[in-house]
């Protein structure tokens, strides 16, 4: 048995857009999220596919006339059940928890000028019922949902004007809960403005046949909101802890031919560190210059965006972590993964979406991320996937146990290293409908949800086998 820090925050994760369902309920706007349709007929292996929005998909959307279903407009009813899943939290011996406020049911086109009072009396009494059981709140203010309005009526995050919006709802939301929460992370795996589009931008990925310079222009604005955020929020309170939020993925070489060794490093370079160098050390790196520049992409940010970014930047560096992949010639065997596509690791086991379960990349890339940064690190969502089916009432899922206990393991072993962590909220508290494949039956929780990928089902909440293990680590911390 190995102990556990006593001060690590232990939890789990959700978001708004893909539990709280009730997507027009009480003044709620339409959300990009809700646009993103389930494809029963999808390659599980094939993400990027089934991400991407396109205008017909838009169009279809729109239309909603039963042809598609979408089911982040339902979620799994956590709008109506957050204090059944609560005390489930708090059963299971978490001491924190990681949630989002829905952009779209506080300001539901995102452009009003006053909040949406229903929506914040729901995360008045959301966050309240937290405090009540002993759970921190740990806070996303966007997590891939922002209006709909803001992308028909200005065209996304390519539009600067989107700061003054976004910074409109963070200011709501952070003087009100000032005294309630301490943790918040502005924006949710901001790099997904470059592999995520619709995500993370709210860009159609067939709106520009540049998409990466435009992307780029969107991220760049979001940078700029997010350290304005951070200005703002230590206006308010000098408690608030800031964290950036980036989706890792850990490369590594497939040989020790140099040529392939400095292809992988430029690819975390591109991938990783290029995000956190902007979040963290206030700058775009030289190395993210140049590659723009060869790309023929040019950012035009003033004098006055470059104190900002450099004077506010993150407290923590959050990130979340389910894989590792492998960089090659092309040619080797691909499997699909979060990012982008990968080569196969002989060494690793994968899942059904060709994820390559990899805890001891897990330590490494926190001792990278120490070492560069200098800064405590919080893994915000580390999970996995699967298609699961009761049986005789139960999930027996010790494939979820394992990947859980050897990542919380390098987790500690890195702790050992001298690695400073707050913190660990494992993806996720319940089955969800999927962010990337918009399918229910892609199940992460600790908890089943009795739901189909077309909402059907009771909805009731059935503690999985791993429930009762990560309430025995929560309660006696040791592996």
């Amino acid at each position: 048995m190995k102990k556990i820090s006593k001060d690590l925050l232990l939890g789990c994760s959700i978001s708004a857009n893909q539990a709280e369902g009730s997507w027009n309920i009480d003044g709620k706007g339409l959300s990009i999220a809700e646009l993103r349709r389930y494809n029963p007929n999808l390659d599980r292996k094939d993400i990027n596919t089934e991400r991407k929005m396109t205008k017909e998909k838009l169009e279809e959307a729109l239309k909603d006339d039963g042809t598609y279903i979408y089911p982040k407009k339902f979620g799994v009813d956590f709008y109506n059940r957050y204090k059944e899943d609560i005390k489930l939290i708090a059963d299971m011996k978490n001491n924190c928890f990681r949630t989002s406020i829905a952009w779209t049911r506080i300001f539901p086109n995102g452009d009003e000028k006053e909040p949406n009072q229903k929506g914040l009396e729901f995360y008045d009494n959301l966050i309240d019922e937290l405090i009540k059981n002993k759970i921190e709140p740990i806070i996303t203010i966007s997590h891939y949902e922002m209006p709909f309005n803001l992308v028909e009526k200005y065209g996304g995050w390519k539009n600067p004007i989107l700061i003054d919006f976004y910074l409109n709802f963070a200011r709501t939301v952070l003087e009100r809960y000032k005294d309630k929460v301490k943790y918040w992370i502005p924006f949710n795996e901001i790099n997904a403005a470059n592999y995520s589009v619709w995500a993370g931008a709210g860009l159609r990925d067939d709106e520009h046949p540049q998409i990466l310079g435009l992307s780029m222009v969107a991220l760049n604005n979001i940078f700029i909101a997010n350290a304005k955020t951070i200005k703002m929020g230590r206006e308010i309170s000098k408690s608030f802890q800031f964290g950036s939020m980036v989706a890792t993925l850990l490369n590594y070489s497939e040989n020790s031919n140099p040529e392939l060794v400095l292809k992988t490093e430029r690819d975390q370079q591109l991938k990783i560190y290029s995000f956190f160098d902007v979040l963290h050390r206030g700058e775009y790196s030289k190395f993210s210059l140049n590659l723009l520049n060869k790309f023929g992409i040019k950012l035009n940010i003033s004098e006055d965006d470059k104190k900002i970014l450099k004077e506010n930047t993150c407290d923590f560096v959050g990130f979340s972590y389910y894989m590792s992949g492998v960089v090659n010639d092309l040619e080797s065997e691909l499997t699909e993964g979060n990012l982008a596509k990968t080569g196969k690791n002989s060494f690793l086991q994968e899942n059904e979406w060709g994820w390559q379960i990899d805890p001891v990349g897990l330590r490494i890339l926190m001792n990278r991320l120490y070492d560069r940064y200098q800064k405590p690190l919080f893994i915000l969502e580390n999970g996995i996937g699967f298609d699961e089916k009761l049986i005789d009432g139960q999930i027996n899922d010790d494939y979820r146990i394992d990947y859980i206990k050897n990542h919380l393991l390098q987790i500690q072993n890195a702790i050992d290293d001298g690695v400073e962590c707050i913190g660990y909220t494992a993806w996720s508290l319940m089955d969800i409908i999927s962010h990337g494949t918009s399918e229910m039956t892609k199940r992460y929780g600790f908890i089943y949800v009795d739901q189909d990928n077309y909402g059907n089902g009771s909805k009731t909440r059935i503690p999985k086998k791993s429930y009762e293990w990560f309430k025995n680590v929560c309660e006696n911390r040791e592996i």
